[in-house]
């Protein structure tokens, strides 16, 4: 597998949000949108060649337990090519959690190993196409994050949560933001929206602690 990077910080986003983690970070993603705050991981050749055991190990080897993120790029790209071998080979290190764009399908395999999915689709803002695939809508694993900047966004997901029937008590807001003083204003201008449309809205701790250069 192409491999960007094993490290230890807190999740900085979704339904884990702030909890301490292991975070695999897979090369290669298809989509291209356009706030990505880690295009270097588009590359499908970026990084370097590991063995799934050489991964595991690596990952037990920083000594953080409990709980651990396989992130991309778009990491589901990787089915079929040792994805489900790692995950599955991760679950020694804690609860595994996939973030995903929520476009590819996953394996039964895959899912077997996996405890949560952080899946984040994507809004007109994205400027892709990036179809939901409607496993993750029926999946009690499956949590939903949307990057927004202003109220017609967050009304945005708000019709998109209604379309596709996922749970609003799963639905999170972040705000679309390269740096701390952009997450605040970004803020300010969809609080409202947000309460009236009863979604909730979190922060993303690691534009809020560090500037967009720093690995989280």
């Amino acid at each position: 597998m192409r491999v960007l990077g094993v490290f230890a910080s807190l999740q900085g986003e979704g339904v884990n949000l702030g909890k301490p983690a292991v975070f695999i970070r897979l090369a290669g993603c298809p989509l291209r949108c356009v706030y990505c705050d880690t295009k270097y991981s588009w590359d499908f050749g970026g990084g370097v060649e590991m063995s799934v055991d050489e991964v595991v190990a690596k990952a037990a080897a920083l000594g953080v337990r409990g709980h651990v993120v396989v992130t991309g790029g778009e990491p589901l790209i990787w089915q079929g090519r040792g994805l489900e071998e790692l995950v599955c080979g991760l679950k020694g290190l804690g609860a595994v959690e996939v973030e995903t764009s929520g476009v590819y399908k996953s394996t039964p395999r895959l899912d077997a190993c996996v405890d949560f999915y952080d899946v984040s689709p994507k809004l007109s803002n994205a400027g892709v196409k990036a179809p939901l695939d409607k496993f993750y809508v029926s999946s009690p694993k499956a949590w939903f994050k949307f990057v927004v900047s202003d109220v017609g966004d967050v009304e945005e997901a708000a019709r998109y949560v209604e379309a596709f029937g996922i749970p609003r008590d799963r639905v999170f807001l972040m705000p679309m933001s390269q740096n701390a003083e952009e997450h605040a204003e970004v803020l300010r201008r969809i609080w409202d929206a947000a309460v009236k449309l009863g979604l909730r809205v979190t922060p993303r701790l690691h534009i809020v602690a560090w500037d967009n250069e720093r690995e989280r």
